[in-house]
């Protein structure tokens, strides 16, 4: 039989969909049960329901199949190799048994072992929704491979869009300038003007890493930016970073250590003489940490201690630490979905006082990120993006004068579609809108970005 005319189910759609065979009718109570807890998302408990009648049905085409299932779901990946292997010895065309001993292969870190199982399930012609599935692994193999080969890394970006809030101001800063400070007949002028303009964006970095042993390597690199608006030059931005670290790959636990250094360079229309600027320099180091739970569930932890310096502001000048906890989860279902949650918090200290002499911008910032990817199909995916930041300032009195504690609440929509029409280039349109509330009117506003841009990658 053709592996065309195999079903293409994986996991739990395969577990529903399959029948009992004569074997596992000795049991079929087990068996039911067991799939319907992979059904409801709990493999653990169904490999605890099926492990012990291994002796029984071992070799039972059904018994097998779901015994991987649960076992590779549930981390135990040599149970789960061993169990897609022997349904494969009685079928060797049961598509499902074939992707998922893929899936543990590359579980288990024997990449060119998944790699050669996911290119003959490729080369099968199978419909979109494995292809998805396919594609996404031979990437993610080619990364990994990328980490053991010494090489280049990269990618260069233009784009064009349009903002209509470039400063980032409130509609009637008349208005908020006496709510924040008491005094009337403020006029915008400079940086207090709300503006809105169509901006082109280039973008490109570049990575060289080299394997060392063991899981080891070692990486440097850097990055560009520029952004130019149309009609509003003083606010074109330059920003240069380089960085380097080291990173470790240790089976289903990946850690990544980085020092970097970034340069931020915009001009923008504050009054005085020298006239401040918006520039700023960032020097940081971030230690990362994540951990893969089963094939399509991985976990993280972020650390980064930051040197945030405006080179003609000083006032602004603070040291932040920061932490972040993250969940990455891709579906086996139809469209490939694909959900990333992250919480985070700082604590940022000012380095400098205000002219008082004792109050300063120190602050606290704490929230909430999502992202959720859909594949339409296997060159073509929409993507969405939430976010919420709540600030805090720890000094009375340091923003306004007649609000005593700063409050902000920071919310932020994204959503766009991102098509693949090379094999390394995609073109990507969204929209952003964004929304600062705070109990200081002078830093209330909104804000909506549109940008088409087209991504190329180097590697």
């Amino acid at each position: 039989m053709k592996l065309l005319a195999r079903p293409w189910l994986t996991a739990a759609g395969l577990v529903v969909a399959a029948g009992f065979s004569a074997g596992a009718a000795a049991d079929p109570a087990t068996l039911e049960k067991a799939r319907r807890l992979l059904v409801e998302n709990n493999p653990k408990q169904a490999y605890m329901e099926l492990i012990g009648l291994q002796d029984r049905l071992a070799g039972n085409l059904d018994y097998d199949y779901l015994l991987g299932v649960a076992a590779l779901d549930s981390g135990k990946i040599d149970d789960a190799i061993i169990a897609f292997e022997r349904v494969l010895a009685v079928n060797p065309n049961h598509a499902g048994a074939q992707m998922d001993l893929a899936r543990a292969y590359f579980a288990a870190g024997s990449f060119d072992l998944a790699e050669a199982g996911f290119k003959s399930l490729a080369a099968s012609n199978p419909p979109p929704a494995a292809q998805q599935t396919i594609a996404r692994y031979l990437e993610a193999i080619n990364a990994r491979k990328r980490q053991t080969t010494p090489g280049w890394l990269g990618y260069g970006e233009l784009g064009l869009g349009y903002d209509t809030n470039i400063t980032g101001v409130p509609s009637d800063f008349g208005a908020a300038a006496q709510q924040s400070f008491g005094i009337v007949g403020i006029e915008a002028t400079g940086n207090s003007v709300k503006r809105k303009a169509g901006f082109g964006n280039a973008a490109g970095a570049m990575e060289y890493s080299v394997p060392l042993s063991r899981g080891w390597s070692v990486f440097a690199g850097g990055e560009g930016k520029l952004r130019g608006y149309e009609g509003e030059s003083k606010y074109n931005s330059l920003s240069a970073e380089a960085r380097a670290g080291g990173a470790l790959n240790d089976g289903p636990t990946q850690w990544r250590a980085l020092a970097s250094y970034l340069v931020f360079n915009q001009d923008g229309e504050a009054p005085g003489d020298p006239a401040p600027t918006n520039d700023r320099r960032i020097a940081s180091a971030q230690l990362d940490w994540k951990y893969s739970l089963d094939p399509r569930t991985q976990v993280g932890l972020t650390g980064q201690y930051g040197q945030i310096r405006f080179p003609t502001n000083e006032v602004e000048d603070f040291d932040q630490i920061y932490l972040q906890a993250t969940w990455l989860k891709s579906f086996d279902a139809k469209g490939q979905p694909l959900l990333y949650l992250s919480a985070f918090g700082s604590d940022d200290r000012a380095v400098n006082k205000l002219p008082d002499g004792e109050t300063d911008k120190s602050k606290n910032l704490a929230g909430l990120r999502s992202y959720a990817q859909y594949s339409v199909s296997p060159k073509l995916n929409l993507f969405n993006g939430l976010g919420f930041v709540m600030r805090r300032d720890k000094d009375a009195f340091a923003r306004s004068t007649t609000v005593e504690k700063g409050k902000d609440k920071f919310a932020e929509f994204l959503v766009g579609l991102n098509w693949q029409f090379q094999k390394t280039c995609a073109v990507r349109t969204q929209y952003v809108y964004t929304r600062n509330n705070s109990n200081i009117a002078i830093y209330d506003f909104d804000r909506s970005e549109v940008s088409t841009a087209v991504r190329c990658d180097v590697n």
